[in-house]
């Protein structure tokens, strides 16, 4: 498994939070920093739904 991918999400991630924190006073940046939350879980519960269904499927197969 490659460990670049992971490494650069937690890079844009901790770039984001600074850039997050260092321009606040901007609503534009407040906007977008909702915006982006709000995508960001969504996104990591779609993930958990998908590997939880994806570990049923499979268990269905080989757990008996």
């Amino acid at each position: 498994m490659s460990v670049l991918g992971p490494i650069l999400v937690v890079l844009l991630l901790a770039a984001g939070v600074f850039v997050a924190i260092r321009f606040w006073h901007k609503p534009i940046t407040r906007i977008f920093t909702v915006i982006v939350a709000v995508i960001a879980g969504l996104g990591i519960a779609w993930a958990a739904v998908y590997l939880i269904a994806l570990s049923s499927v499979q268990c269905l197969g080989s757990c008996g």
